[in-house]
């Protein structure tokens, strides 16, 4: 029987590669080939012998008494995520408003670099009978896993119906490992995916959603802004608040003078007292006394008069009595097993290297073998572990390593590691994989990590430092001092452990003075002190603090605080402390005056608590997704309504737009007028060196200013110019926004479209008349009078899924609400003159049609793929049968008598429509079309300018009106009033009431 060819695929070159040894080195296997050029190295070893598959998939250690079978093993490597997660080109930063993404449907796709790969795995999956999956043993290497599974399915179907997909579990690609993980393979775990998908679902539209609101504001309303993305993150945001709260504990910090006391005496050895030679104050007799400083038992007051007359009541005592004498032995224990959040922790105290570089290198040292995997909440090794063994390696080890190995395997030194609380159940804790001199490794910073993850280990295995503490009390007059000393024992884990591990108190162990003995100072003083603020926070304290309020988890705390840093949110020095930048202290304040406060950790906690339940299984996916990103749209909306106080924030660290006059040139004065003090505008333009890059128009970003109100509006990038607007009939006459009063702006692009703007509404988009965060043109505005208004209320919204688009495989086109000159249509968003074509034009016998909060959904289209919208039709007086309501619910798809009635067609593929242009204002009639759909219906009559040409008389009526003359190919009959069959439009009709 030919062997069975199994797909080996790991998550990176570096673990493929030492699979690949691992299964070269078993006892006659053979290597057959191996290719070194596309993507990824693909390595092919042949009888490879372990248990067969048939009897793995559990997870659980096959029994020895299982025959081997020979395999031929395909080994090849991703590099991380083979997918991404992103929102369509229907849902760019211009394209919707922020608040849509809490909703908006997300793409999974290939990036250009990630592609090949996924090609290469399909290609190879093809050859395959099995898959095992070697991706790291986190909830992330699970998704990845789930990645890879889904793209060897595409090329090879039968691995998922034949359930021949398995999961590897390791920690270290050492041969005994590895070739342990072949006798135990297992499968995914799906709740571990789950997890995963919801986390990353939830930051990708909280972040998306949140970035996109701030920097669209901030951009049109301070310099410094214009280029560049001010990102936030659900993870970022809390770690940023830490640094950014102690800071403000700083700067608020005020100090308060304190006084203390403080003596010191002089004890003999052997605990006598050392009576002083009157004269010069040295001891009189011949032993050897030694000093012992006590400190005051009420420790300070921030009373200096009340200090001083405690202070001169001891000096008038004169004397000191023993009044106790205790000694006891103390500990000091050895460490707990190494997790990844204690190794950053102490990498950072001790080496001053910070989270992400550490993990960095760790990976690196994982995959070359000297150390377990880095990623990792436990804090307790399994019983079987074999602590020996890895001891007894180091023993050949020349150097510290060595002596402190052969030490700890003699006379009685060794001694299990204590157990912590944690436990991911997926990895042992960061152990040394292999003994090496820590000199052979070439990289100083992977040396020195080597060099900590090897000492803490052998520590663990180390028994406690023991030692003994002496504590002496005296009173003089009313007041208490105490003095502490310790005598260490026993160093034991200290050894290996030094430099970085000291115990002491300076003193050493006291002499044991008789209780009642009297003492006379030999000094006693009242010293003057004052409170000082906290340091800045130091990355160890960021690390505990994150961990601690479940912000990220063991694998990505490094990336939050490296993203706050690369943002520039934040800086750090080189003592690993952190302080916030103006921007950051900024969006801190600006969000915590609205009242939510989202540099806190609760938001988060409570995400990373839903998705370890997840995680364990007790909730799904979409149970947990719909509570939480609810709570974070309604305080969405909260930010949205309340952005003023942002503003106020950011204002108090950064210049308003526009108020550093030396960073632009005038381009014309008198430019427009202001809606505010009714004066004019001057047209500014950034110059080219303080543009910082900016891309666009080569002069620079141009803006609007008014300086009697100080205020200055920011013009759209990317046109070719701007001008004043002013109507086409009187040159002399400017447009006015009948919003706001400004006068608009004729913007026009390279291609020679221009496109109208207020000034004022484009910075602060109004609400009530469609406005949202992103760019808001007056096609935008929903006001009923401006001429130049063409939005409509509810435009943003989806109707449908474009089904042009769907045919051509991209699922990104949607069927929204437009209004133009011409009236009403729904078309797609992918929409334009070359691009999709799909068009519905609806009636213009409709005042207004708009999409909100009542019209809901169709029960009859929409089903658990596909969601269709119902419009609601708000008609002119008149212009419909009496049969009709003044406002209809309708869904324009499948009510057969609206279409019937309004003549609304709906569009076919390979159909030519018709495009409704000035002159067709008066109505639609036939179409001619190449197609034979049932939606066709060119060669009926055409509708006027009184919308005669209606096929019925009403939603239950016969025939009621008759074709225009100059309709879209309808009959020759006169236009007819419906409401008295004059010659006339029923909406002039003399006989209406």
């Amino acid at each position: 029987m030919a062997p069975i060819v199994v797909l080996n695929v790991a998550e990176k070159p570096s673990v493929a590669r030492a699979l690949a040894q691992v299964f070269g080195s078993i006892p006659g296997s053979r290597p057959s080939q191996s290719h070194h050029s596309g993507p990824a190295q693909i390595f092919e070893i042949e009888n490879v012998n372990f248990p067969s598959l048939h009897q793995q998939g559990s997870g659980q250690i096959v029994p020895n008494n299982v025959r081997n079978e020979a395999h031929t093993m395909i080994t090849t490597s991703v590099r991380g995520h083979l997918a991404s997660q992103d929102f369509g080109p229907a849902y760019g930063w211009t394209r919707c408003p922020p608040v849509a993404l809490f909703d908006a449907p997300i793409n999974t796709e290939y990036s250009t670099d990630m592609q090949p790969l996924e090609r290469m795995l399909r290609d190879l999956s093809r050859r395959a009978s099995a898959l095992i999956l070697w991706l790291d043993c986190d909830r992330e290497g699970e998704a990845i896993s789930d990645e890879v599974r889904a793209v060897c399915i595409k090329g090879n179907p039968r691995l998922q119906s034949q359930n021949r997909i398995y999961r590897a579990k390791f920690s270290t690609v050492l041969p005994g490992e590895i070739q342990r993980a072949l006798r135990s393979l297992g499968r995914i775990n799906e709740h571990f995916v789950q997890a995963v998908l919801a986390r990353s679902e939830h930051d990708l539209r909280v972040g998306a959603a949140f970035t996109r609101f701030q920097t669209l504001r901030l951009q049109k309303k301070f310099d410094g802004f214009t280029n560049g993305v001010i990102s936030y993150g659900p993870c970022q945001f809390p770690t940023l608040g830490f640094v950014v709260e102690r800071w403000a504990r700083i700067e608020t910090f005020v100090p308060e003078d304190f006084w203390t006391l403080e003596m010191s005496i002089r004890l003999n050895e052997d605990g006598s007292v050392s009576n002083l030679d009157q004269n010069n104050g040295n001891p009189n007799n011949n032993q050897q006394s030694r000093p012992i400083k006590l400190t005051w038992k009420r420790g300070r007051l921030y009373d200096r008069v009340m200090t001083m007359a405690l202070c001169d009541a001891c000096m008038e005592a004169g004397e000191a009595v023993v009044t106790s004498i205790t000694g006891r032995p103390k500990n000091k224990w050895r460490p707990i097993p190494l997790a990844t959040v204690e190794l950053q922790k102490r990498a950072s105290k001790y080496l001053r290297i910070g989270s992400e570089e550490l993990m960095q290198k760790a990976e690196e040292l994982y995959q070359q073998g000297f150390i377990s995997y880095p990623r990792t909440e436990t804090e307790k090794f399994r019983p079987e572990f074999n602590h020996h063994t890895l001891i007894q390696s180091f023993q050949a080890v020349a150097g510290e390593f060595g002596d402190y190995a052969n030490r700890l395997l003699s006379g009685n030194n060794f001694q299990n590691p204590r157990a912590g609380q944690n436990d991911d159940n997926a990895h042992p804790p960061i152990t040394p994989a292999k003994a090496v001199d820590p000199q052979t490794i070439a990289d100083p910073t992977q040396r020195k990590i080597y060099t900590l993850v090897v000492k803490h280990y052998l520590a663990c295995c180390s028994r406690d430092a023991v030692g003994r503490e002496t504590e002496l009390t005296l009173r003089i007059a009313s007041e208490e001092f105490v003095a502490k000393g310790l005598m260490i024992l026993e160093r034991n884990w200290l050894d290996i452990y030094q430099p970085w591990e000291k115990w002491y108190t300076g003193q050493g162990e006291l002499p044991r003075a008789r209780v009642g003995s009297r003492i006379v100072p030999t000094s006693l003083s009242m010293n003057a002190g004052q409170t000082s603020p906290p340091q800045l926070i130091s990355e160890v304290e960021l690390i505990a603090l994150m961990d601690r309020n479940g912000i990220g988890t063991d694998a990505t705390i490094a990336q939050h605080i490296t993203t706050i840093i690369e943002r520039k949110y934040a800086e750090k020095d080189g003592n690993q402390r952190f302080h916030p930048t103006k921007l950051g202290i900024a969006l801190v304040e600006g969000y915590n005056s609205m009242g939510y406060q989202l540099n806190k950790p609760d938001l988060r906690r409570e995400m990373e608590s839903e998705c370890n339940a997840v995680a364990a299984g007790r909730k799904t996916r979409d149970q947990i997704l719909g509570p939480v990103l609810r709570k974070m749209l309604e305080c969405f909306k909260i930010v949205n309504a309340e952005v003023h106080k942002l503003d106020e924030a950011v204002a108090r660290h950064f210049n308003r737009l526009g108020s550093d006059s030396s960073q632009y040139r005038v381009i014309q004065p008198n430019f427009t007028r202001c809606g505010s003090c009714n004066g004019m505008t001057v047209l500014k333009q950034r110059t080219a060196g303080s543009n910082r890059g900016a891309t666009g128009d080569s002069g620079g970003n141009k803006l609007l200013q008014c300086a009697p109100c100080s205020k200055s509006f920011l013009m759209p990038r990317y046109h070719q110019e701007v001008r004043a607007g002013v109507n086409p009939n009187n040159q002399q006459e400017p447009l006015i926004c009948p919003i706001c009063q400004f006068q608009v702006v004729d913007c026009v692009k390279d291609d020679g479209s221009s496109y109208f703007i207020c000034p004022q509404c484009f910075s602060d988009p109004p609400e009530e008349h469609g406005g949202d965060s992103t760019d808001f043109p007056c096609t935008k505005c929903t006001h009923q009078t401006c001429s130049l208004a063409t939005g409509t209320r509810g435009g943003d919204v989806e109707i449908f899924s474009c089904p042009f688009c769907a045919s051509s495989g991209n699922s990104s086109g949607k069927v929204c609400l437009k209004r133009s000159q011409h009236g009403y249509r729904l078309s797609c968003s992918n929409g334009g003159p070359s691009s999709c074509q799909y068009t519905i034009w609806l009636p213009k016998a409709a005042r207004e049609i708009v999409i909100d909060d009542s019209t809901g959904n169709c029960n009859r289209c929409s089903n658990s793929n596909r969601v269709v919208r119902k419009l609601k039709f708000v008609w002119k007086s008149g212009s419909v049968p009496p049969h009709y309501d003044r406002e209809l619910c309708a869904c324009v798809l499948c009510d057969e008598q609206l279409k019937h009635d309004m003549d609304i067609r709906i569009p076919a593929l390979n159909q030519v429509n018709y495009r409704r242009t000035g002159n067709s204002a008066g109505g639609r009639g036939g179409q001619s079309s190449n197609s034979s759909s049932s939606n066709n219906n060119a060669g009926r009559p055409g509708r006027g300018r009184g919308r005669g040409g209606r096929g019925s008389g009403g939603r239950n009526s016969a025939s009621w009106g008759a074709s225009s003359t100059n309709g879209r190919g309808g009959g020759g009959e006169s236009v007819r009033c419906f409401s008295c069959g004059g010659p006339h439009y029923a909406n002039a009709c003399p006989n209406r009431q």
